[in-house]
């Protein structure tokens, strides 16, 4: 061969022996074991390639030429796996029972072409060379097993290309289809002429499954975020990450999990797992937010409380950008925020929400409702159940109290109960006309009224409303404060009744 040749062969070998430098990357994804498989077969035709141009001996000559064929069905069949696995179609088993018969043919026919010439019409002789050997006209199966070889490649090449055709029209990345459907071209246009115009110096089969195998490569795998980050060797970074990690392409296809968040929720990736999907499987255990102001203020103990970090992650051969989420388990913290912040807002003793959580509503009512009214109470005898009873009777009486405002906010929309301070109570009530808020008391009154004098509840009772007459918030406070004074003034009866009660129990 001349040089050009020669310099022209050397570029094709640098080609086909890349992918064995880093054997490590085709284990990031099962997808990538038949390229893995591919890589060592081409191999193995480039040093049978190089010995046909260098040995001397006419045998080797002869025989290694005709383990080539073998060879290419074999990284034909090879191909097919490779895409289908990547594609994720399963081969029926008629279709692997065939090509494992057709291989045994394919080594039996090669291997005894010397007595039948099937496969090429020439025979060993002590004086043959490669330029004999690659001038000799094909046999009869030569045409059968370029038939077969090009039928299967041609499948897989269809297949792969129906798919990033699909890809292109989501993606508008046009570039993976008009790189597979020119190396196709070239492939049947190169061996076409080879077989019948000219003979080329170097065999145009092998040079096409070079650059086929090569241009696989760089779509599936240069392309792909897992290997890129293997490639970067920024997996170690990652493996070393303490906070739960996900890896997400332009689809939402979940590309690698760190292992904690893969063992924490029971999740596998490797079948293809959408992002969405993955939020829907852990949502019955967790609850994932971006923003904690966007979290209930009820603390669910049950649930894992995950804080999300995304960002856009743009690798080199890529078009669009993929996802990097960052998960930081904020559960404890959550609920101690939690905690703090309901014995901030809360009457620990009644279990409804205090005074200061009522001043930090105050503006926020004012600002938003147009439409508000503050029902003021004070519980009868509460001196009375300490003085007689002891302080245990008197907080049980606020209790009582407090449980009663719960079931009237269970049975009423848009009602906040508070604890003002010692037996005042208040109830904030949204969006309600005037017979609502008579209908609240009238309920309240039924729900605590009873014959029995311990299980009675007592109290005073006053409104004032807003309806929409633009009142400062603190001009309600006191009106409904001042309604509910006047009203306390009037069961000065009451409470002498309930005063005598408690005396006759000492006789």
């Amino acid at each position: 061969m001349s040089t050009l040749h020669w310099l022209l062969f050397m570029f094709v070998v640098v080609l086909s022996i890349l992918p064995l430098a880093r054997m490590d990357l085709f284990n990031v994804s099962k997808k990538y074991t038949y390229f893995k498989y591919l890589s060592i077969f081409l191999f193995f035709w480039t040093l049978i390639t190089a010995l046909r141009y260098v040995l001397n001996n006419p045998y080797l000559i002869y025989y290694a030429s005709l383990t080539v064929y073998p060879l290419l069905y074999i990284m034909t069949v090879t191909i097919f796996f490779a895409i289908m696995n990547y594609l994720g179609k399963k081969i029926p088993k008629f279709l692997k029972y065939f090509f494992g018969i057709f291989l045994i043919a394919e080594l039996a026919i090669s291997y005894t072409n010397d007595f039948h010439q099937l496969m090429l019409q020439i025979t060993s002789r002590p004086d043959l060379t490669y330029e004999l050997v690659s001038l000799a006209n094909h046999g009869v199966y030569f045409y059968i097993h370029t038939g077969v070889c090009y039928t299967i490649l041609f499948i897989a090449l269809l297949s792969i290309s129906g798919r990033l055709f699909k890809n292109l029209r989501k993606d508008k990345d046009i570039i993976p289809f008009i790189i597979i459907v020119l190396a196709i071209v070239l492939g049947i246009a190169s061996n076409v002429i080879h077989l019948f115009v000219i003979k080329f110096k170097i065999d145009p089969t092998y040079v096409v499954f070079v650059l086929v195998t090569t241009l696989l490569y760089m779509i599936f795998c240069v392309r792909d975020l897992k290997l890129l980050l293997k490639l970067n060797n920024n997996d170690f970074i990652l493996d070393n990450l303490r906070e739960m990690y996900l890896l997400v392409d332009h689809r939402g296809l979940i590309v690698t999990v760190s292992k904690e968040l893969e063992e924490k929720f029971n999740v596998n990736v490797e079948n293809g797992l959408i992002f969405e999907d993955f939020k829907r499987i852990i949502a019955d255990k967790t609850i994932v937010y971006t923003d904690s102001k966007s979290l209930d203020k009820a603390f669910q103990y049950n649930k894992t409380y995950l804080h999300m970090l995304e960002k856009n992650i743009k690798f080199p051969f890529l078009k669009h950008p993929g996802k990097f989420y960052l998960f930081f388990d904020e559960t404890e913290n959550q609920k101690n925020i939690y905690e703090l912040n309901y014995v901030m807002t809360h009457d620990l003793m009644t279990k409804i929400y205090n005074r200061n959580y009522f001043e930090t509503l105050e503006s926020e009512i004012e600002e938003n409702y147009n439409n508000y009214a503050l029902i003021m109470f004070d519980v009868d005898g509460l001196k009375l159940f300490n003085d007689y009873l002891g302080h245990e009777a008197g907080d049980q009486l606020l209790i009582r109290f407090a449980n009663a405002l719960k079931l009237i906010v269970d049975k009423y929309e848009n009602l906040i109960p508070i604890r003002m301070g010692g037996d005042e109570f208040l109830l904030i009530v949204l969006n309600k006309d005037k017979n609502d808020i008579e209908d609240i008391i009238y309920e309240l009154k039924t729900m605590t009224n009873n014959k029995d004098l311990f299980k009675h509840i007592g109290f005073s009772h006053g409104y004032a409303q807003n309806n929409y007459a633009n009142k400062p918030f603190r001009r309600v406070l006191i009106e409904a404060d001042s309604n509910q004074y006047s009203m306390k003034t009037t069961r000065k009866e009451f409470k002498e009744k309930l005063e005598d009660f408690f005396k006759g129990l000492d006789t």
